[in-house]
């Protein structure tokens, strides 16, 4: 009696696995699926990544070539032989692809100002910050930054700059400068560009505009009309050059 029992028990049992055992057509055909939707997935993942490159290298260089930047902007007309060079090291660590530094001086308050725009990839460009830069040379600040809105020419739209100032203190001698800086980057102007590392594969390339000029501690730099008056030339020409190329 017992023996009958086990074994209905068993068969019972081996019924129910058959029952709830899925059949083998079945699993081949989900796990075919699951392979089908890995080999897209790479796929995917291997086009955009090749499509991001390819932007990448159409982006490395300047749209158009900054050796040709205006040497008048307004009042103010570049110094004769005054463009400088970087050192190959520094310009690849400023990822300068294409750079121009140049001094400009107004013909109306005799002033004078030392302009550095910088072409390169956006990864590489927008670290290099006065607040950063001028520190690691020697350079402590002195004052609050301010933030400034600088009109774009033929456009209702503004161009935030930040002003800084930076001071080297020596025996009989004192290094004052005032820094103006700003980005233009996927179209527009502005500062703290590492908030925006996550479309930097969409829209790779970045300027960087730098502008110092000799200071004092009055506290009135930001009220330099002839220095802003420059940054306004400098924005109007650059928007004008890139959307030409656009």
């Amino acid at each position: 009696m017992n023996n009958a029992i086990i074994a209905a028990t068993n068969k019972t049992r081996d019924e129910l696995s058959e029952l709830t055992k899925p059949p083998a057509k079945l699993e081949w055909r989900w796990i075919a699926l699951i392979c089908m939707l890995l080999v897209i997935s790479g796929a995917i993942r291997h086009w955009r990544g090749w499509q991001f490159q390819s932007l990448s290298r159409e982006s490395e260089m300047s749209p158009f070539p900054l050796n040709e930047f205006p040497k008048e902007l307004g009042s103010w007309r570049a110094k004769e032989g005054s463009e400088a060079t970087l050192e190959p090291d520094i310009a690849r660590i400023a990822g300068a692809n294409d750079y121009l530094i140049r001094t400009y001086v107004d013909e109306r308050s005799g002033e004078s100002a030392l302009v550095m725009i910088i072409y390169g990839l956006a990864h590489r460009v927008w670290p290099h910050v006065p607040d950063v830069c001028y520190p690691a040379n020697g350079l402590k600040q002195v004052s609050p930054s301010n933030d400034m809105d600088i009109p774009v020419l033929g456009t209702t739209t503004k161009a935030r700059f930040r002003m800084q100032s930076f001071a080297r203190y020596k025996p009989g001698e004192r290094d004052y400068r005032v820094v103006y800086h700003s980005f233009k980057y996927a179209g527009d102007w502005g500062l703290d560009m590492g908030r925006n590392w996550k479309t930097f594969r969409y829209h790779p390339g970045m300027f960087k505009v730098q502008v110092q000029v000799q200071g004092s501690s009055s506290g009135h730099e930001s009220e330099n009309e002839p220095v802003n008056q420059l940054l306004e030339q400098i924005v109007g020409e650059i928007d004008r050059r890139v959307a030409e190329k656009s």
